[in-house]
């Protein structure tokens, strides 16, 4: 796959995420990358890690992956969760909104290859097989542990195989096995989508880290693809619950790619207290920022992998009526294959933008003069080669607004999704 010198892996919010101008690190926040390379799910203490070559993938990488709590710490361990809206909803999320203790989750079985989505009754037997293994493997009940599974749509998984695969994951987990971990998850990511942080509170040091994949079918409600936060914090699941919430709200549910929402969309939180720091307070407060500026730079990382995509726009709108209404002309331009395609090509068409806006207020009276160009304001035209761009719209009608990322659109998306087969 060809990218531009700044897009994709190369991209500052991969490469150099403190020079991008859409991220920042809050306050007494430490990025943890020794040599260039994140840590990631087990970079707080508690946690471990595998991933395996079960022989789903034609490619022969790694397929099947395990994050776990480790054995000392599972007694006081806690965890929260949100997965997709889709109405389609894969087997593995099924299982784990119906036979799982969401607070309190030991661990995650992932499958990659096959999502496992669609495909009835023996899909639901393979997820709840896949969950089995891996409670044996490590020695939990089969209600703490969680499955997930990412691919294509529709085809049977080999319950043999994946069963196999688990079981092997399971034995292989290890303190520093997060990076194997989201190799395992990985389809047509071009780059893993990790990050760690020491957050300094004033109730003691803690430990964040997070394992993501995703690059197509990314339009949130809540998110397109796969990611597991995890944490030596001692925290209440209700806590972790709330703050997920939000920290999603404020990352995946911003940012699209394609338009296009998944069936198999799981972020899943967990905790090992291991750290012996119990956050309260300002350090509670000072927690959920750290956790809301890592979700976000993993959902732009997403954003900037998107199929083959260069940048990552911005959008702002601004002036609208209500908050529903922002959104939803955010969502129009940041989806419009016209605009998509302008960015990528460098053309600052500022009418493609304005036009999507507009269908998405077909019933909104606007004054007869409309939105002129100086409503519309391209921050560093994309006619530069730049890997960030900023697009504002005040639309003149209040005070609410919104804020979405979305990636470019070019040839190589095309290619990707019409020869997709894992």
């Amino acid at each position: 796959m060809s990218d531009t010198v700044n897009g994709g892996p190369n991209h500052p919010i991969v490469v150099a995420p403190l020079a991008s101008r859409f991220f920042a690190l809050p306050e007494g926040v430490q990025l943890v990358e020794p040599g260039g390379a994140s840590p990631g799910a087990t970079h707080p203490a508690g946690l471990l890690g595998s991933g395996v070559v079960a022989g789903r993938k034609d490619s022969g990488r790694p397929d099947i992956g395990v994050l776990a709590v480790a054995p000392a710490w599972r007694q006081q361990a806690a965890s929260a969760a949100v997965f997709t809206t889709n109405a389609f909803a894969a087997a593995p999320i099924v299982v784990n909104r119906s036979a799982c203790r969401l607070d309190g989750l030991l661990a995650v079985a992932v499958s990659s290859g096959n999502a496992n989505a669609c495909t009835g009754p023996q899909g639901l037997s393979v997820a709840r097989a896949m969950q089995r293994a891996c409670a044996d493997g490590i020695g939990v009940p089969a209600d703490q542990v969680a499955v997930g599974s990412t691919g294509i749509i529709g085809v049977q998984l080999d319950p043999a195989i994946v069963v196999a695969g688990v079981r092997a994951a399971s034995a292989a987990l290890k303190p520093d096995g997060g990076p194997e971990f989201n190799r395992s998850i990985m389809t047509t990511d071009r780059f893993p989508k990790t990050c760690a942080f020491t957050v300094e509170t004033p109730d003691g040091a803690v430990r964040l880290g997070v394992c993501g994949k995703g690059a197509g079918m990314i339009a949130p409600a809540m998110a397109t693809m796969i990611c597991v936060v995890t944490t030596d914090a001692v925290v209440a699941a209700g806590d972790m619950q709330g703050m997920l919430g939000s920290a999603v709200d404020r990352s995946f549910n911003r940012i699209t790619v394609d338009g296009e929402m998944s069936t198999n969309d799981m972020v899943l939180f967990l905790s090992s207290g291991a750290s012996g720091v119990t956050l309260k307070g300002q350090s509670l407060r000072l927690f959920e920022q750290a956790l809301q500026a890592m979700l976000l730079r993993v959902a732009l990382m997403m954003v900037a992998d998107g199929e083959g995509a260069t940048k990552i726009m911005r959008v702002r709108v601004v002036g609208a009526e209500t908050d529903s209404q922002a959104v939803s002309v955010a969502r129009a331009i940041a989806d419009s294959p016209l605009v998509k395609t302008a960015m990528h090509g460098g053309d600052p068409n500022w009418g493609r933008i304005i036009s999507s806006a507009g269908a998405a207020m077909a019933d909104v009276p606007i004054d007869e003069t409309g939105i002129t160009q100086r409503d519309m304001v391209l921050q560093k035209y994309p006619g530069v080669r730049t890997p960030e761009v900023d697009i504002w719209l005040d639309l003149d009608l209040s005070q609410a607004s919104a804020e979405l990322f979305f990636a470019d659109m070019g040839h190589e998306y095309i290619t990707i999704n019409a020869e997709y087969h894992t």
